[in-house]
């Protein structure tokens, strides 16, 4: 089996693509003017998921970039 290397830039790049399309959804998602309770549901999770993803982007760039 072949061991994968970690490429922290390549993972870097990844993460910040994946930080941008949740900021997107989220303001899509915060334009409208009522949310039903299933899409407040869902922005909250999204915002969940934004953040830990901003942690894992901070993580990254303090531990493996310097």
């Amino acid at each position: 089996m072949a061991k994968q290397s970690f490429d922290p830039r390549a993972t870097l790049v990844r993460l910040e693509e994946q930080h941008r399309v949740l900021k997107e959804q989220i303001a899509h998602l915060e334009r409208r003017a009522i949310l039903t309770p299933s899409e407040q549901a869902e922005t909250a999770d999204l915002k969940k998921r934004k953040l830990a993803t901003k942690d894992a982007i901070s993580a990254i760039k303090t531990r493996d970039l310097n």
